[in-house]
């Protein structure tokens, strides 16, 4: 070695030169696999974030697709902004119930379709009454309510708490609400205000949802079940349910 070499550093700088080519490696081998974990999380993370935005486009989808049925649906709303747009269908479902509502206490008689709201009424049929015919007394029972299991043996066990038959009765149901309009008829000997009050006991005992055998029966003369009186005094069934 030359004496200038060692006297200006080349012979450490050549020592460095020559460092383990295991240690390169190692630090090498490290580096692959930061940033091999690295990758990993950057991959995952962006799978993420399309799964994300592909989900809030399907959303987005439903929304609009939505708001173009209403649209459709509600006159002169093509420009309408969202939030207006809501506002206005939802003004225009409180009328149409209103409406609804006020046809059906117009027009009860025919209106079938059942209210929102609860009814138990107890009313003369045409040509009964006061000047009708106490003979053959009829009278119509309408019921409204909430639907429910078991509801049509309630409405005929109220019929039979006031000793009267059913001769006719019409149905529907509706998003969960019932209307019923039954058409009772009484015996000859029977049908005076106590029946027509046990009747209409009974009757908004069922709108109540509170009935029973032992409470229907204490309503006729303490009984624990109820009689059925037809045409000829005779007990019968109620074929109506």
């Amino acid at each position: 070695m030359l004496p200038f070499q060692s006297y200006y550093g080349f012979d450490q700088q050549e020592e460095m030169s020559h460092e383990p080519p295991n240690l390169v490696v190692n630090l090498m081998d490290g580096g692959d696999s930061t940033m091999s974990s690295a990758s990993r999380v950057e991959r995952k993370s962006e799978e993420a974030c399309r799964s994300h935005k592909e989900a809030e486009r399907r959303r987005r989808q439903r929304i609009n697709a939505h708001l173009s049925t209403l649209r459709t649906l509600l006159p002169n709303t093509t420009k309408t902004d969202k939030a207006s747009l809501l506002a206005e269908v939802v003004h225009h479902v409180k009328e149409l119930r209103k409406r609804a509502d006020d046809m059906a206490k117009q027009d009860g008689d025919t209106w079938i379709f059942p209210s929102e709201s609860d009814e138990a009424s107890l009313s003369y049929c045409d040509g009964d009454g006061d000047g009708g015919d106490n003979n053959s007394k009829e009278m119509k029972a309408t019921l409204c309510c909430e639907d429910r299991p078991g509801l049509n043996v309630d409405l005929a066990r109220a019929i039979r708490a006031g000793r009267a038959r059913a001769v006719r009765a019409e149905m529907m149901t509706v998003g969960g609400r019932t209307k019923s309009v039954v058409v009772v008829k009484w015996a000859e000997s029977v049908g005076g205000e106590e029946e027509i009050a046990a009747l209409k006991t009974a009757l908004k005992a069922v709108v109540e949802n509170r009935v029973s055998d032992s409470g229907l029966g204490r309503v006729v003369s303490g009984n624990k079940r109820a009689r059925v009186y037809g045409s000829g005094n005779e007990e019968g069934d109620n074929e109506f349910f």
